[in-house]
């Protein structure tokens, strides 16, 4: 993929994906989520639907302090994909969450009986979130679709890529473009291929059609011409060495309720 065409897509998400600007650092969220990504053995995927509902009710009774939610891709030829992700918390946070699965030893058995044997593989991460260069808003939800863009920054240029991003997230959030239609979250992976990420949340399929103007519009106005604009997202792009664009549908059968 060229870097106009990756210029373009991220100017879509910008204009597509519980933060008020100016807040403190105490009161940002907690940074941390955790994930599991699953694979499913090819053809038991209702097999594993079933065993992953028989595993969430059995975490339910148990009592488990964590409201698992379960996601699956919508794009491309690697459908077979399963997340499982927990946001947010803090270090210490993990390790009480641990205790408690160590003392429930049966919620480990119950998943080597019921799902592990319709996986093919698993793998494990943690990701880091910018609250502070984020706009998160629930007010344009519910939703059930998440645009996720990947970026796989080229070695030795991380900090002109997180330069470029923080100027480009903090002139929106300080002119305008931050609110309940136009929401996002920067996301960083701890484990596996260093990745940052950008989630746009979307209600329905309609709303991926995005809305004018759009945020290219907004920061060419912003920064008195297309030009300037180009540039500096040019800048950003410039430390990209590959991207990913993919949608995550929620499964709201297979995720545990929110907690209140």
């Amino acid at each position: 993929m060229n870097k106009n065409t990756l210029l373009y897509r991220l100017c879509f998400a910008f204009a597509l994906f519980l933060l008020a600007p100016g807040a403190a650092a105490q009161d940002l969220p907690p940074k941390l989520a955790e994930l599991w990504v699953l694979e499913i053995e090819p053809g038991q995927g209702e097999a594993f639907r079933a065993g992953v509902k028989a595993h969430v009710a059995f975490r339910q009774e148990l009592g488990d302090p964590r409201p698992w939610q379960a996601y699956v891709p919508l794009l491309g030829d690697n459908l077979n994909r399963f997340v499982v992700r927990h946001c947010c918390f803090e270090w210490a946070d993990a390790d009480t969450y641990r205790q408690w699965d160590e003392d429930h030893p049966e919620v480990g058995a119950h998943y080597v009986e019921h799902v592990a044997p319709h996986t093919a593989s698993a793998a494990h991460f943690f990701e880091t979130i910018d609250w502070a260069n984020s706009h998160w808003s629930d007010a344009g939800g519910p939703y059930s679709l998440f645009a996720i863009t990947e970026f796989r920054v080229t070695p030795g240029n991380s900090g002109a890529f997180d330069e470029a991003r923080v100027k480009l997230s903090q002139i929106a959030i300080q002119n305008g473009w931050a609110s309940d239609d136009h929401a996002w979250l920067w996301l960083s992976s701890i484990g596996g291929e260093p990745t940052q990420a950008i989630a746009i949340p979307h209600r329905d399929f309609a709303s991926l059609a995005g809305r004018q103007p759009t945020f290219a519009d907004f920061l060419a106005e912003r920064m008195g011409s297309p030009e300037k604009a180009a540039e500096m997202m040019q800048s950003l792009m410039s430390a990209v060495a590959t991207i990913d664009y993919q949608i995550w549908e929620h499964q709201p059968d297979l995720s545990m309720p929110e907690q209140e």
